[in-house]
């Protein structure tokens, strides 16, 4: 193309001639060639331009969100950093309550080892609770012949016995169960919302980059008119 050019304004005859109309429309013809010529050049060179791939945005959005909306435009990614933030509040509210759930764990179990020596090593999550609702073992198991639960029945054999000191402490630790199972019970919730926000930010990154692609300038330069007649034509195309 840069060769074509060339042999184009060499053609050009741009010496002035006194009165004659050719010297007007040539002088402009030049004129509008050096400026256009840029354009053209850019237009040439679009595809040698690194530019954001829309596959490439939305995987990097799932791997971290916001890191799509960088890579599209790192310098106008406010959506992008929205994501981000919110990806950090997810995990941080994730890995608190998992933290807070663990602190709580040990403490009912230490509290139903020291007070009411009970084993709640390898027990169901039903023995766990059984203990926060009955004083001792053999209150629990009469509770269960009186309502014919049989499948419920725990053995009567050192490693299922358990007996409370008092009620208030069998209460502080049903309580302090009942707090971890509500801790943990939002964490799925929370996983969840972090792959939303991580398929949003994907779906947004893929759109910014795709549509950086599309909005490119298109320069187009002609040796003939829109009649189809020898004269320059230029245009400069954008996309919106």
């Amino acid at each position: 193309m840069s060769n074509e050019f060339s042999k184009f304004l060499k053609k050009v005859d741009t010496t002035p001639v006194v009165g004659c109309r050719m010297f007007d429309v040539q002088k402009v013809m030049v004129s509008v060639i050096i400026f256009i010529f840029p354009l053209i050049s850019f237009a040439q060179n679009q595809e040698s331009v690194e530019l954001p791939s829309p596959r490439g945005a939305f995987l990097r959005s799932l791997v971290m969100p916001g890191w799509g909306h960088y890579y599209a435009d790192n310098e106008n990614w406010n959506r992008g950093k929205y994501h981000l933030a919110g990806e950090v509040i997810l995990a941080l509210s994730y890995f608190g309550l998992n933290a807070r759930a663990n602190y709580l764990e040990n403490d009912f179990r230490t509290l139903a080892v020291s007070k009411a020596g009970a084993d709640l090593t390898g027990k169901s999550r039903n023995f766990q609770i059984a203990i926060g609702n009955y004083d001792d073992l053999a209150s629990y198991n009469d509770a269960q012949l009186r309502n014919r639960n049989w499948d419920n029945l725990f053995p009567q054999t050192p490693e299922y016995e358990w007996n409370w000191e008092n009620s208030t402490l069998r209460n502080q630790y049903k309580d302090t169960r009942v707090r971890v199972d509500k801790n943990r019970s939002q964490l799925p919730t929370l996983l969840a919302l972090m792959v939303v926000n991580r398929l949003g930010s994907g779906i947004s990154a893929f759109v910014q980059a795709r549509d950086r692609l599309e909005n490119i300038p298109e320069a187009r330069f002609s040796y003939l008119n829109e009649f189809g007649e020898p004269g320059l034509t230029a245009s400069l195309r954008f996309n919106f």
